[in-house]
């Protein structure tokens, strides 16, 4: 039976404009990118787990809207299980993604607080998921559940708020690392530092270097090296070769559009046995 995974956090509608700057007033430009997609961490997780190989389902809350429909089929498509998704005669949650030539991003986010998952909600699902992940949203819904094999937490936005709250892994990027490290409660910290590679910090410190591609779009590279790095722990069950994975597959989504872009499960092994990764710990 393969592990699954409850992915807790947002659904967006994600809107993916590519300019290099905000155009003067009155004026009129043309792009080559103009997406609507599903967005949210939590969802770009989701999928990512499921096309490498793993069962997820998504818990998060949905504001009414015929888009939203719409940009949920493909997740349905995908595989990821959405039982746990609830619809509100609210406003959707929303991102307004700026993609520059060299695939960074600015996004600009418009969250419903009522769409945003409680403890309350979480504590339903106890020892049905043998990962609970944490997108994006307050450490104050973190729930630890002691049948779970594996709880992980990226606070994305909400790296201020987070106090210690007990995880098995820490996911940050450099700059929240260094606000967040003497409050780190994790088996394994895991720092994503972009094109810097990655470093995974616990009973021994592993480093990897990144994998060079011609990136198009960073948006949700950081939820798919989530989504890999906990696949890996639970098929290989060391740091060495859940990095080595989670840098691939990473790096594959930078070269497709969107936060769903992420890579199947042969396109990683195919790449893994392409690259020579050189992974150092100590």
């Amino acid at each position: 039976m393969r592990p699954l995974h409850l992915a807790i956090g947002k659904f967006n509608i994600d809107i993916i404009v590519k300019l290099d700057k905000v155009p003067d007033v009155d004026s009129k430009v043309n792009t080559d990118i103009l997406e609507i997609l599903p967005g949210g961490s939590a969802t770009n997780y989701s999928i990512a787990a499921t096309r490498l190989g793993h069962s997820v389902k998504l818990l998060a809350k949905v504001g009414k809207s015929p888009i939203v429909s719409a940009l949920m089929r493909p997740l349905a498509e995908e595989g990821v299980g959405l039982d746990f998704v609830t619809e509100y005669d609210v406003k959707p949650n929303m991102a307004l993604i700026f993609l520059r030539n060299d695939g960074s991003v600015s996004i600009v986010r418009k969250t419903n607080q009522s769409l945003l998952p409680t403890l309350e909600d979480i504590k339903k699902f106890s020892s049905m998921f043998d990962v609970f992940h944490y997108a994006s949203i307050s450490p104050s819904v973190i729930y630890s559940d002691p049948a779970a094999k594996l709880i992980s937490y990226d606070p994305g936005p909400y790296a201020s708020e987070y106090g210690g709250e007990k995880v098995d892994i820490l996911y940050v990027n450099k700059k929240e690392y260094e606000s967040l490290k003497s409050k780190a409660n994790a088996k394994l910290t895991v720092i994503k530092m972009g094109k810097d590679g990655a470093m995974v910090e616990g009973d021994n410190e592993c480093y990897s270097p990144a994998l060079k591609v011609n990136a198009v779009d960073t948006t949700g590279a950081g939820d798919v090296f989530d989504a890999a790095f906990n696949v890996g722990m639970l098929n290989f069950n060391n740091v060495e070769d859940s990095l080595r994975f989670a840098i691939v597959s990473s790096a594959l989504k930078v070269t497709k559009i969107g936060g769903v872009g992420s890579p199947r499960l042969e396109e990683v092994v195919k790449k893994l046995k392409e690259s020579n990764i050189n992974i150092r710990c100590k």
